[in-house]
């Protein structure tokens, strides 16, 4: 793609007839017309902002392609064209004035500085050539337009302008220019290249379009890294042509990403988006197409080396290939002599002055790279078997200590016996390709570096957001969403892929105004926070929320958006008012506890001991009968006495102390079947000692299980097992009584079930109810132990 003729020597584009011109102007403003509707589809709404305009880039490659008489002509054709466009796009008057004399300013600057530095459509096949199309068309031009606009439209941007031109000329006209080229040219060129051509920008468009439009609002950096290897592919392999169109395709696709609100560009104000998009894209097109430049030059030169390797067959044509390449380093060696014949030139390129090379091999030898020599060595020996042309590239040290490369191309021959003769060839410095690609390679490491610490610091953050075990939000100054904790997608019933880059009010419609007033104040640098709030959540769901807003700084020191912290504390609530309810069942069964004690005695023990005590008063009235009613004294006083130790056991029993659990359980279970009249049968396999304070919830459960079984079972049988089997102790208290709903029964106002639960908690075990209607009742506690812990008293 770099073998064009050269377009200073005639106008590719030259109408020959009137007819043609008309055709032509025609042509110009119908195509102009659709520039600027191609940069209305690549602009900014509604804030106008356009990051590049390709309408000026056009006419300014028509005007440096056509003849300058006809100038005129297609100027005011392209005008019209942008004219009709600024109409229909409603603009005022004012402005499409003005933007009109901007346009034609940029278009004179830039068309006539560059006609008058290359005589015609440039050539840009070297670093000076870009520098000095860049001066007109890249500069000057594109300043010139800004300064005119930004004084003309109030509110414009300067530096917006500037780079909206500025991008177009650096990308879009060379490509027009290479364009038009190839379909005047007509070179015939190996289809492998159009392949190739076909393969890199198919691969560029790909990468492209998953960098800046199909990333949709999630931000990834890294992959603007990826395009890398491409842009290099065009600057290396298609030059200028191949860079400016690979520009053109990824300033087109990256610019349509950020007018949808796509892609890496998006996340901070209009204008500054716009600003970073077009900076990357400027410094991207700027630094690749300096690459192709500087590969078109050696490129160039190394086709000169090559034409002068195959017209060297003899001393007589040194001379001609010298003069036709300038820059190169002629060599002569006589291989039978030993005499090696150096020009200047070659000598400057390894650091000696005129007549310094000492003229024999064992002297280029020792300006050669020591490293080096091995390979250089090499290359000469199969050059001198073989005869054929041969090239290669080594570092010289020069006398100062610095490091050069030299690139080399020579042909050895021979004689009319086959013997080597003599050795003709070039040397040419490529010392500063050489540090470009070096250059490259070190971008291109610290770009994988970079990429790399993106990538671990992405992962951090996410690990870091999926595990915050309370809801988080960040947010933008607009109330858009920079990240969110999974936390937060479950609480609020949104997912992460929705909620990132969308509005806080668009997620979620039906905020109260006194959130929005919270989000302002927060907005305006207050930190608010609540320890407990009562939420409303969607589907009439009531729930309890700990939360904190607070402003999140940018480094340089202002509110970027805020952050919100949301912990659901319902749970924690319903256990303060589940544990609120239990203290007051206990404080009611302690209550009711006393009142059956106080009736007991009342009622009970003090009726009965009055009635004693006026049999004893009667007794002393009549002493006669002292002997009869003396035996019926003592059994009314053991009666007495053993319903006070009854209810003394039901308070403490003593006897787990003295006589061990399971005996003391066994004993208990013997009065209580005495007093309520039933049958109790009792059975124990515990072969282990039990620890107190797991005999004594055990026992607590038993009484209150014999007691809800009297009270409500309608039976006079319960069965008790107690038992031990692998660090556990069991206690199943059964009866076949009406049995009660175990769900109503915790819902209501008796504390007896929830006491059970509560003891047998308190040792780390478990307890199962199993009872329905008419079905009978089961419970079954069981509780953990090792036999080696605690009490080591008898079991019993």
């Amino acid at each position: 793609m770099t073998n064009r003729h050269n377009p200073s020597s005639a106008t590719p584009i030259n109408p020959i007839s009137p007819i043609h011109l008309l055709l032509l102007v025609f042509l110009v403003g119908t195509l102009s017309y659709l520039t600027g509707r191609l940069g209305g589809v690549l602009v900014l709404r509604p804030q106008m902002i356009w990051p590049l305009w390709p309408g000026c880039a056009f006419l300014v490659a028509v005007l440096l392609l056509t003849p300058r008489k006809i100038w005129p002509a297609l100027l005011v054709a392209g005008l019209a064209g942008f004219a009709l466009y600024d109409v229909q796009e409603a603009l005022p008057v004012r402005a499409i004035g003005w933007l009109l004399g901007a346009d034609s300013v940029e278009i004179l600057v830039a068309a006539l500085g560059v006609h008058y530095l290359f005589g015609g459509a440039p050539r840009l096949n070297s670093v000076k050539a870009l520098a000095k199309y860049s001066l007109f068309a890249v500069i000057l031009a594109p300043g010139s337009v800004a300064s005119v606009a930004a004084r003309g439209l109030a509110g414009d941007s300067w530096l917006v302008g500037f780079f909206t031109e500025a991008l177009a000329l650096l990308t879009l006209t060379p490509a027009i220019l290479g364009w038009v080229d190839i379909a005047v040219t007509r070179v015939e060129r190996p289809k492998g290249r159009y392949r190739e051509a076909a393969s890199m920008f198919l691969g560029l468009g790909t990468l492209a379009y998953f960098t800046f439009v199909a990333s949709g609002i999630e931000s990834r950096p890294a992959l603007l890294y990826s395009l890398v290897p491409f842009l290099l592919w065009a600057g290396l392999r298609f030059g200028i042509q191949g860079t400016s169109n690979a520009m053109v395709l990824v300033a087109f696709l990256a610019i349509w990403g950020a007018v949808h609100r796509r892609g890496p560009f998006i996340h901070s104000t209009p204008v500054n988006d716009v600003l970073s998009l077009q900076l990357f894209l400027l410094v991207a097109a700027s630094s690749f197409m300096v690459l192709a430049a500087v590969v078109e030059q050696q490129r160039a030169a190394e086709q000169a080396l090559r034409e002068s390797g195959e017209a060297l067959r003899a001393s007589e044509e040194r001379l001609r290939m010298a003069q036709h390449a300038a820059r190169l380093g002629p060599f002569e060696w006589n291989i039978r002599t030993g005499v090696n014949t150096w020009t200047p030139q070659l000598e400057s390129m390894y650091g000696l002055p005129p007549g310094g090379f000492g003229g024999t091999q064992a002297a280029f030898e020792k300006l050669v790279h020591p490293d080096d020599w091995a390979g250089v060595k090499d290359l000469i020996d199969d050059a001198m078997k073989s005869g054929q042309p041969t090239k290669g590239e080594w570092r010289v040290v020069w006398p100062d200590g610095s490091i050069h490369w030299i690139a080399g191309r020579w042909q050895v021959f021979m004689d009319e016996s086959g013997a080597p003769s003599r050795m003709v060839g070039v040397n040419i410095d490529v010392s500063d390709r050489k540090r470009a690609e070096e250059a490259l390679w070190g971008v291109n490491r610290t770009l994988e570096a970079q990429a790399a610490v993106l990538q671990s610091r992405e992962e951090l953050l996410k690990i870091f957001v999926k595990n915050v075990p309370a809801g988080v939000a960040m947010l933008d100054r607009e109330m858009r969403y920079l990240q969110v904790s999974d936390r937060w997608c479950a609480d609020y019933g949104v997912d992460a892929s929705q909620a990132l880059g969308r509005s806080h009010y668009e997620l979620f419609p039906d905020i109260p105004l006194h959130w929005k007033e919270i989000h302002r104040r927060a907005l305006a640098g207050e930190t608010l926070r609540a320890d407990e709030d009562l939420w409303d959540r969607p589907g009439g769901i009531t729930t309890w929320v700990r939360w904190e807003i607070r402003p999140w700084k940018t480094p340089g020191g202002s509110v970027g958006g805020i952050l919100i912290f949301a912990e659901d504390i319902t749970h924690r609530k319903q256990m303060e008012e589940a544990l609120s309810g239990m203290s007051r069942k206990l404080i009611e069964s302690q209550e009711q506890e006393r009142a059956r004690i106080g009736r007991e005695l009342h009622d009970d023990i003090n009726q009965r001991l009055a009635l004693l005590a006026v049999k004893l008063e009667k007794l002393g009235e009549d002493p006669s009968v002292l002997q009869k009613e003396m035996q019926e004294f003592r059994k009314e006083t053991i009666e007495i006495s053993n319903d006070v130790q009854a209810l003394s056991h039901e308070l403490h029993s003593s006897k787990l102390e003295y006589l061990g659990i399971v005996a003391g359980m066994k004993s208990w279970c013997k009065e209580f079947a005495e007093r309520q009249e039933m049958e109790i049968a009792f059975a124990s396999n515990v072969t282990s000692p039990l620890p107190f304070e797991i005999g004594l919830s055990l026992f607590r459960v038993l009484q209150e299980a014999l007691h809800n079984a009297v009270k409500h079972s309608g039976v006079k049988r319960v069965q008790v097992q107690l038992a031990d089997h692998s660090n556990e102790v069991h206690l199943i208290v059964q009866d076949s009584g009406r049995g009660f709903d175990v769900e109503a029964a915790m819902q209501g106002r008796g504390l007896g079930l929830t006491s059970m639960q509560e003891r047998v908690r308190l040792v780390n075990g478990a307890i199962t109810i199993d009872s329905n209607p008419m079905r009978g009742t089961t419970i079954h506690a069981r509780v953990p132990f090792e036999s080696e812990y605690g009490s080591h008293r008898a079991a019993g």
